[in-house]
């Protein structure tokens, strides 16, 4: 997946007409970035100069130059990744598969793809960030709905097993209720992909309304959960197989439950080693009888 363009797309929407100019141009003439001047830019995009240095700084760069060097180190990676062989991601959904192996060989190119480009967007300050409050929260609530709520769980399952008191509910009442109860310093998970689930975001608008701290696990982009949380860890996987339903944004989501869940055992591990040895002991002995 192109970082860079996936960031324009995720920008659009929000982007002012004379900057949505811009963007059309670069996404369907990225090479004449390299080719030409911004004066000569904004003149074959019909936009101003002005226009391309404001649409660089929207998306996340500091100017023009600083997106050339995006693009430029991303074009690079990307000529070392091909180079090495393996499958290719291939945009297609389940129908238009011709073979079991075209199946196999795309559905592990873009599970890998998805943890790949997760770990790129990856930000040491906000899980930092996010690590210090959970390990100094009182409660942690988890909230995932439909195929977020795997995530969801898995993150539910693994503090547990070092004895965090943490709560997720599959059923949205239940959901309801517990975030009514939830108090300032607590912290709250939102898992959606998409970030425009209307259950999650009632959920996060309670639980801001308690003050709690809020972290959303979701795709790169600007919508009401990444705007309306205190700190957003970012999982992006190619956006494929729309009508099946069959995606891999949960391998980006698991991949940042696995990140999240071991930076937390090892920052508070002088008070978790013991229920990590306990519930070894446990399931050792049971699998052992």
């Amino acid at each position: 997946m192109n970082i860079i363009s996936e960031k324009i797309r995720s920008h659009y929407d929000a982007l002012p007409s004379s900057e949505k100019a811009v963007a059309d141009f670069v996404l369907n003439n990225r090479d004449a970035l390299f080719r030409y001047p911004i004066k000569e830019l904004a003149t074959r995009s019909g936009t101003t100069q002005a226009a391309w240095t404001r649409f660089a700084q929207a998306i996340g760069y500091n100017g023009l130059k600083d997106l050339k060097n995006a693009y430029y180190a991303e074009a690079n990676e990307t000529i070392e990744q091909s180079d090495k062989g393996g499958p290719k991601v291939s945009f297609k959904d389940v129908n238009e598969y011709t073979s079991l192996q075209a199946i196999a060989d795309n559905i592990c190119a873009t599970s890998v793809q998805a943890v790949q480009t997760t770990y790129r967007l990856f930000d040491v300050g906000t899980f930092n960030e996010a690590v210090v409050d959970v390990i100094n929260a009182r409660q942690i609530q988890v909230f995932g709905v439909g195929a977020a709520g795997i995530a969801a769980y898995d993150l539910y399952c693994k503090l547990q097993r070092i004895h965090y008191n943490v709560i997720f509910n599959r059923d949205y009442h239940m959901s309801l209720m517990t975030a009514s109860q939830i108090s300032e310093g607590d912290v709250a998970f939102f898992f959606s992909d998409n970030g425009k689930n209307a259950e999650i975001l009632q959920l996060l608008e309670i639980c801001r309304s308690k003050k709690a701290v809020t972290i959303a696990v979701t795709k790169l982009g600007n919508n009401a959960l990444t705007t309306g949380c205190d700190h957003v860890l970012f999982a992006t996987s190619p956006e494929i197989d729309k009508k099946s339903g069959i995606t891999s944004s949960r391998f980006a989501q698991l991949y940042i439950v696995d990140t999240l869940y071991t930076a937390i055992a090892n920052r508070d591990y002088d008070k978790i080693s013991k229920y990590l040895k306990d519930s070894y002991d446990v399931f050792h002995d049971t699998l052992r009888e």
